[in-house]
């Protein structure tokens, strides 16, 4: 889509898309939206949280496993809008539990990291800080500073030590 594309849009592109590529990846059959964004009464969000509706749950899942892992989920963003710290902690307890979970910019990213996925080579694109494109991920920095510190307890960003088991960069 164009620069000036809006979320919505966005994610209508890339669901478009898997409706055409069904037949390539039937697994595209299984990709959803969770809609739980949106304004309610606080009576109806009351109801939907007892119901199991979660604040922060990505945009797209696509619970497949591939690439050695079991789910795929994104939080869908566009232009320089961020993640919230509830996205970003629903995207680490994915990445905790064996799938993964990345913000993605733009649905042009988001359909190649979907079929990078889907062809189990996710881990060949330059992801940052759970975010793609790479040069996206100065955005969240600010929220994502716990991304940045290796099993050592040090910053990764000044660290030298590349044998780091918990380097994230």
């Amino acid at each position: 889509m164009g620069l000036k594309e809006s979320e919505d849009q966005a994610q209508a592109a890339i669901f478009s898309w898997a409706h055409w590529q069904q037949s390539k990846h039937p697994a595209l059959k299984s990709m959803y939206h969770a809609a739980n964004e949106g304004k309610r009464s606080r009576a109806a969000g009351a109801n939907l949280k007892r119901q199991g509706m979660k604040p922060g749950v990505s945009d797209i899942c696509l619970p497949y496993a591939a690439g050695g892992y079991n789910n795929l989920y994104i939080e869908l963003k566009v232009g320089n809008n961020k993640a919230s710290d509830a996205q970003l902690a629903f995207i680490d307890t994915i990445n905790e539990i064996g799938g993964k979970a990345l913000v993605v910019y733009e649905a042009d990213n988001a359909i190649e990291v979907i079929t990078a996925y889907l062809e189990g080579k996710i881990d060949s694109l330059e992801i940052v800080s759970d975010t793609y494109p790479a040069d996206k991920a100065k955005i969240t920095e600010r929220v994502n500073k716990k991304r940045f510190i290796g099993f050592c307890g040090t910053d990764c960003r000044t660290c030298d030590n590349t044998g780091c088991l918990g380097r994230t960069v």
